[in-house]
Formats: C-alpha cells, structure tokens, sequence
C-alpha cells in the first residue's frame, strides 16, 4: 500500500516540511505585520469592517490571558495545516499519474503560492479557500457514493453556510466566494432534477450579512477611537484606517488600476499566471470527459465556472493581484477536482514516447521550481519577473543559515518584526 503511493506520500511530506518550516519562522517573527495590524479591529467602540477576530483575539487576551499574537498565529497555521491536508485528500485520486498529481501538487498558483511568496502568507484568504476545499471534498464524497446526497446537504447547510457567515465578519473577501458554492451545490440539484428555489433562501443569510458589510454606515470617530486604545501596540494604523472604513479608497482603486492594467510589463505577468491558472483546468475538464475519466453530467458546467471567477475577475487590477489570481486558481481547481477520477491506467500508458516524456518533465520542474506567483503590487518598479518560487526559497534558507557576509534581505531580523509576545 505504502509501495503503491510513495509518489503521494513523499510531496505530502516535502509540502507539509517546508510549511512546518514556515510556521517555525512565524512564531518568531510576525512575517505579515499588514494583516497582524487589521487582525486588532474590533467592536470596541461600535460596528466596523473585520473587526470579529480581532475582538475574539482581544476577549481571549484580556480573559484568559493568551497572547494576541499567540491567538493570530495559532489560527493561521490550524487552518494552513487543514487546508493542506485536504489539499492532498483531494488529490490523491490522480497520484497514479505522476505529471498530473505533481501539476497540482506543486503549482505556483494553487497551494504553494502563499509560501513561494509570503506577501501572500497570513492573509484571512484562507478561510474562503478552507471553505471552498471542504466544499470540493464533501461534493467528491457525494460522487464516489461514499456519502448520501441527504449527508452532503446537512453538511453544507450546518457547517458550509454558518462557517461562511461567521467569516464574512473577518474579512469580506469571503462574499466573492457565494457564487462558488451557490453553483456548486446548483450542480448537484440539477442532475438530481430538483428544484433550487430553496437555495434563495439558504443563502439569503450571506447576501444580507454582504449588505452590512458594505453599506453600514461607519463614522470616523468610530475607527480613530478604536486606534487610539490601539496606540500602545505599535501596530500599522494605516492598515487599520483602510481596512475598517465602509467606503472604498477611489485614489487606490485609480492608482491600482493603472499599475495592474495599463502597465504592459505588469499587465503580461498577471495574465501569464491568470491563463496557467484558468486553461489548463478547462482543458482537463473538456479532455478527461471526453475520455470518459470524469463524467460531467450537467452540460452548464463551464458556465458555472466562469461565473463563480467572475467576482474575482473583477476585481483583478484592484490591490494584490496575485491573491485573487490565487483564488480563481482554487476555484478553477475544484470545478475539476469534484469529479471523481475514473482510473484508466491503460489510456495514459498509451503515451510511452521518451521525448514527450523528458519535455513533460522539464517544463514540470521549470513551472513547479522554478515560477512562482508575485502576491502583488508594481512589479516592474520592484523589478519583480515570473521567476523564483521553491529554488529561491531554498537559496534563502541556505543564505540564512549558512551564508557568509549575509546579505540584509536574508537578514531575518531586518525583514520581519520580531514576535515579542505582545
């Protein structure tokens, strides 16, 4: 059995090392002090944005004494740890094809991407990706029939939806993730031919807790007092200020749009890494069927696929263009991975030709080692291209450690914050 899936077992475990190496780092040093800073608002002088962690945060700090940072690390690397394993539970059915499963296992734009860049490291993102990973596996469950539809169903209704309303109150970048799990579950009514007028209702909960989020009213004085007894932890309040408003930074939103978009140099990375998160799976999706190694039942599949990225897409040039490049990556993903994979080891051992092999080899070790996917900002003035990715990772860890005369961007105490246990 272990003989069988060494291939899995071996990327589990270099994937799990080098984020275990990742969680040491960060019970050191704080490695996303932007997101530490927005993870203190809270409800402390009234309503604002994402303020329910940090007033959880805050509550257990001042109760029971755990430390808010002890609180902020401990609930990225639970659920990192959890996204990850059901990552690999989910792609564990194509490990008896090695190219395919270390495509997956490996991409810069899927599970790797916010350890190749730890701009995208320690952001609430996760939460959406959790949410739309456990919704994949329980859909995968429900096709292998190893679960009911009646199962599947109070699963999503009792741990999907109220883990998505809760989440919401964190950071609103959850509400872009709805039309995922809407079509998701549409998909699964349809091939039952059941009637989804019902889905209205259970999803009306995340469309009004969506209104209250935008559209509450939010004073200033609201999120300066709130600073202001935030003023002793030295914590980033611009990050605080933006973050917390209920109205959008036009400026930003212009100065971004013109970085993102109408800088060619910009505008050719975000779409090399937007096309090799998008193509590939609707390839796979259209091929795979057509073999009959999945079996797509509901001919609007691809519709529901491009409607589910279209809130991300829309957001595209705004902020960090790499994380939401990141999450329509996930959600391409799992449109495919829902499908069970029926296994015909007979089709793919037709492809024997040694020259497509190596040239499928090294474009896999170019594209997994050697790429990784930028988290965001201007790229051409930082002088960032699509390489680096695990190689870099590995030169830093050995410039670190072992290196002589260390250059300062190896230096971990100038890059980071260190965790004072405040």
């Amino acid at each position: 059995m272990i003989k069988k899936n060494i291939l899995f077992f071996l990327t589990f475990l270099f994937v799990l090392s080098l984020f275990t190496y990742l969680f040491y780092v960060s019970n050191n040093y704080i490695i996303n002090y932007w997101t530490f800073s927005q993870a203190h608002i809270n409800y402390s002088e009234g309503f604002v944005k994402r303020g329910l962690f940090g007033t959880i945060a805050l509550f257990l700090e001042n109760r029971f004494n755990i430390k808010f940072v002890s609180t902020f690390n401990i609930f990225f690397i639970l659920i990192y740890l959890t996204n990850i394993l059901i990552f690999f539970a989910i792609i564990k059915k194509y490990s008896h094809f090695k190219f395919l499963f270390l495509f997956f296992a490996l991409s810069p734009v899927l599970i790797l991407f916010s350890f190749n860049d730890l701009g995208g490291y320690q952001r609430f993102d996760v939460i959406s990706i959790f949410l739309i990973l456990f919704h994949t596996y329980l859909i995968n469950l429900y096709r292998s029939k190893k679960i009911s539809f009646s199962n599947y169903k109070i699963k999503f209704l009792l741990i999907i939806l109220p883990l998505m309303f809760i989440s919401i109150f964190i950071h609103e970048i959850q509400c872009w993730s709805i039309p995922f799990h809407f079509f998701m579950i549409k998909l699964i009514y349809d091939e039952n031919n059941i009637k989804y007028k019902n889905l209205f209702i259970f999803f009306s909960p995340l469309l009004l807790a969506s209104i209250v989020i935008f559209l509450y009213p939010i004073s200033e004085q609201t999120i300066y007092s709130m600073i202001e007894q935030l003023n002793e932890r030295n914590l980033w309040t611009d990050a605080i200020t933006v973050a917390s408003r209920s109205q959008g930074n036009f400026n930003v939103i212009s100065y971004e749009i013109k970085t993102n978009l109408f800088n060619f140099y910009n505008l050719k990375i975000n779409l090399f890494f937007l096309f090799m998160g998008i193509i590939p799976i609707n390839i796979l999706l259209i091929f795979l069927n057509k073999k009959k190694l999945i079996n797509i039942k509901n001919k609007y599949v691809f519709s529901y696929f491009y409607l589910s990225i279209i809130p991300y897409l829309s957001f595209f040039a705004i902020g960090d263009t790499g994380r939401w490049i990141h999450m329509i990556s996930i959600v391409s993903f799992c449109f495919l991975a829902q499908y069970p994979f029926m296994e015909n080891i007979h089709f793919f051992n037709k492809y024997k030709s040694l020259i497509s092999k190596v040239i499928f080899v090294i474009l896999l070790v170019v594209y997994c080692f050697f790429i990784r996917l930028p988290h965001g900002g201007n790229l051409q003035e930082k002088k960032i291209t699509i390489w680096g990715g695990l190689n870099k990772k590995f030169e830093a860890v050995y410039m670190i450690y072992f290196g002589k005369n260390i250059d300062q961007k190896f230096n971990l105490n100038n890059r980071f914050k260190k965790n004072n246990g405040k």
